[in-house]
């Protein structure tokens, strides 16, 4: 009765004789490329996770601040009040998203040995997006804020522009974590 050219049939000597590889090989190649792909598998978990973390933390406090928090505040407060209690909270917000943003790049950046192009483009490029607007609305726009009477028709425009920026985030880290999700 032939067994075949099942290895595991064999003794190793006779796998040798046949042609057969003693040591099992995986779809990477040699033991060695599987061992790099594993580690690489290994480490590729936590940084996926550190990522998604990240975005999603982010995500969720802007969401909060800003379709939770910012309309209870102008529906309690007079105007100028409701300001006064919310721009400490927009600056550590945009502080704490762009420190967010440069961890989640950053997990990109150590795993990047375990993406393609297309993934590190898909995952970075929101990121990145929303890391800038933070930056700047938090270093540029909520000092001249601050410096501006509610009543000041200025006002009115770098409020506008400040949204537009909240939103642009909001939007970008949304598709991030599309993009983890869907990886």
């Amino acid at each position: 009765m032939d067994c075949g050219e099942n290895p595991c049939l064999h003794p190793p000597d006779a796998s040798a004789a046949r042609g057969i590889p003693s040591e099992p090989t995986s779809r990477y190649g040699s033991g060695e490329d599987a061992a790099r792909a594993q580690q690489s598998l290994e480490r590729a978990v936590p940084l996926r996770l550190i990522f998604t973390l990240a975005v999603a933390a982010w995500f969720g406090t802007l969401i909060c601040l800003s379709f939770v928090v910012t309309p209870v505040a102008h529906s309690s407060f007079p105007p100028h009040q409701a300001r006064r209690f919310l721009r400490p909270m927009f600056l550590r917000i945009y502080r704490m998203g762009t420190g967010l943003g440069f961890v989640a790049l950053l997990a990109i950046f150590f795993g990047r040995t375990g993406l393609t192009a297309d993934d590190i483009a898909r995952l970075a490029t929101p990121v990145a997006v929303a890391t800038v607007a933070s930056l700047v609305a938090s270093e540029v726009l909520l000092p001249r804020l601050r410096d501006l009477d509610g009543e000041d028709p200025r006002f009115g425009r770098l409020h506008q522009v400040s949204a537009m920026l909240n939103t642009t985030s909001i939007a970008a880290l949304l598709l991030a974590l599309a993009g983890a999700i869907a990886r």
